[in-house]
């Protein structure tokens, strides 16, 4: 082989798994891939993991004479083994699937489980009988997980027949020992509303319906879910009655289109038209004939009826002619009334139960705190009484009021408060020592189950946005019962000292005494009052020049400090000039008028500031 680019010999190399130019060393193949059939490394002691035998052209003589090379015992069994773990893997991912499409999929370790212990005790072969032992697994655990294990959809799902699944059913429990209760009828209550729904409403209007018209017209105003409710109740009350009925050993699917039929009577009142064609209906879900369900409808319906009897308020069957003979008929009809009185059988039925139930001897438990335990030691006596009591019996007990109280603990920690700050929004450490603690016990015993996440969810907005501690006055109008002069005096607003500290001292006044009569000028009681002019009071000079008192200026900038004592008499005053009048102040005529606020509608004392800075430009 000759180097595509120089032409030179290529030679192999093994280090490089390539071939290589012996010029200019070109790679013949960049990738540098090796196939292991070219790397040939013999072991003697390599074991093959075939099943066939490493000395295939050897006989071997067993007890039953001889053997060709591969069939022996031991290498049969490495076949099988070999085929066995993939057949495993795959009806443990069957199984799986199955489930899931059932909408039980997290039954599948126990469902695979059982198939292998199945397999392993029973010797079974792997193919059709091993799937049908699979599905006969799946309803083991759905009869286990007391839920609808209809072996029809099972079959369907494995493609075999539901009468080979029954067998296979049947054998493996056998051959398990499994004790699997009966089936509640009421798992197959909801598939038989879906499937009455199916055949009520068809998907496709081409479609016709299996049922009557006038049927479905009847079927279609009803509320199916009650009616489920109403045969669930049915058979809870059938299947706990003490002793069994016979109807309890019976397959359960027929029972359930029973019940399920009863219950749609039970809500319409009246018998339903075409019984026996919604019984067919029913009954295919299941792969049942229709004379099955009807069967079972009249033996369900015949114990309702003994229970009617028993109910005083409803209405009884009434005969025609004489006796209760098998000729005698019944004014009304007895589906009529049967319908009629299912409800009020249901609630008998359960009031009696819940009488029986409640006849039973119960245990009572009571513990005691006993308050004259320490809390040092961090023991506690509890003494614990056990009596077994029946409802009728009646125990007196002493009175409360002459049990000791409690004690409380003196030092509670800071989840505590936050608590007691929840319960009651207006208690806290600060006013704890004027609301007495009776008022405390009292509000813990009108509300004793109130805890902190139901005052949260229950206060009002304003009290869980209150950040500040509550004031005097909410503490006192909390404890007192309301805010009005009648319930809180006005000496009692303040705490002792409380008044005077929020007044000034002395040297607190004399410091801020320049600063008041800068802003406020000094007030005197000798002064004469000042009137103003009606000019001066509210309107605006339209002439003259404005002037600002400089010496009070010149104190608020700090220039010449509070030496100046005696400028003070002419503070913070406005002078009005005419134009002929001097600058100076001493040659104009000066007035000085009363202090007032400044007008909303002017500028800076009264001025604008284009004003201001003309006085500036004035004055200097």
């Amino acid at each position: 082989m000759s180097c595509p680019e120089c032409g030179g010999e290529c030679v192999w190399d093994e280090q490089v798994c390539s071939s290589l130019c012996t010029q200019c060393g070109t790679l013949a193949d960049p990738a540098q891939c090796l196939l292991a059939s070219h790397v040939e490394h013999h072991n003697g002691t390599y074991t093959g993991t075939s099943w066939i035998s490493p000395t295939p052209y050897r006989s071997v003589r067993g007890k039953g004479g001889w053997n060709l090379a591969g069939q022996t015992k031991e290498a049969r069994d490495r076949k099988n083994k070999a085929i066995l773990i993939p057949a495993q893997i795959a009806m443990g991912n069957f199984i799986s699937s199955v489930l899931t499409t059932l909408g039980s999929p997290g039954l599948s370790p126990r469902a695979e489980t059982v198939f292998t212990q199945a397999m392993t005790k029973g010797a079974y072969r792997w193919g059709r009988k091993a799937k049908l032992v699979a599905g006969a697994a799946i309803a083991i655990v759905l009869r286990e997980a007391h839920k609808s294990d209809s072996l029809r959809d099972i079959a369907f799902l494995l493609d075999e027949s539901s009468v080979s699944l029954s067998r296979a059913f049947q054998s493996v429990v056998s051959l398990l020992h499994f004790s699997l209760s009966s089936a509640d009828p009421a798992v197959h209550l909801p598939i038989l509303q879906a499937h009455l729904q199916s055949l009520v409403h068809p998907e496709t209007l081409s479609t016709p319906s299996q049922l009557p018209k006038d049927l479905i017209a009847t079927l279609t105003p009803l509320s199916l879910p009650t009616a489920v409710r109403t045969a669930t109740s049915l058979s809870g009350i059938i299947y706990h009655q003490t002793p069994a009925l016979s109807l309890t050993q019976l397959p359960t699917p027929p029972t359930a289109c029973a019940l399920f039929i009863l219950g749609l009577e039970a809500e319409t009142r009246a018998p339903l038209p075409h019984m026996g064609e919604l019984a067919r209906g029913l009954a295919s879900r299941f792969g049942l004939a229709g004379g099955v369900v009807t069967s079972r409808y009249k033996a369900v319906y015949d114990i309702i009826e003994e229970w009617i009897r028993e109910v005083p308020w409803l209405d009884q069957f009434v005969y025609k002619g004489k006796g209760r003979g098998s000729f005698a008929r019944s004014k009304v009809p007895k589906r009529a009334i049967v319908a009629r009185g299912i409800k009020d059988v249901i609630q008998f039925q359960e009031e009696i139960w819940m009488k029986q139930l409640s006849a039973h001897r119960k245990a009572d438990l009571e513990l005691d705190y006993d308050p004259d335990a320490g809390d040092d030691d961090g023991e506690f006596k509890s003494v614990a009484a056990t009596s077994t009591t029946s409802p009728s019996e009646h125990i007196e007990r002493a009175p409360s009021a002459e049990r000791p109280r409690k004690r409380r603990k003196t030092q509670q920690g800071h989840f505590h408060e936050a608590y007691r700050l929840l319960l009651n929004p207006l208690s806290s450490s600060r006013g704890s020592g004027m609301i007495p603690q009776d008022h405390f016990d009292s509000a813990r015993a009108s509300s004793p189950e109130l805890s902190a996440i139901t005052h949260i969810l229950t206060c009002s907005p304003v009290e869980l946005n209150r950040r500040n501690e509550p004031t005097r006055l909410q503490l006192l109008a909390e404890s007192r019962g309301g805010s009005t002069p009648e319930n809180i005096a006005d000496e009692e607003l303040f705490e002792d000292g409380e008044l005077e500290g929020l007044l000034r001292s002395e040297q607190e006044q004399e410091a801020l005494k320049p600063l008041f009569e800068l802003n406020w000028g000094k007030e005197s009681l000798d002064d004469e009052p000042l009137v103003a002019s009606a000019k001066q009071a509210g309107i605006k000079a339209n002439s003259g020049a404005q002037r600002v008192n400089m010496e009070a200026l010149a104190r608020i900038l700090g220039e010449h400090g509070d030496d100046d004592q005696d400028s003070s008499d002419g503070d913070d005053t406005h002078h009005f000039d005419d134009p002929s009048s001097s600058r100076d102040i001493a040659e104009g005529a000066e007035s000085v008028s009363e202090w007032r606020p400044l007008s909303p509608n002017d500028g800076f004392g009264g001025y604008s500031f284009d004003t201001i800075a003309e006085r500036y430009e004035e004055e200097y």
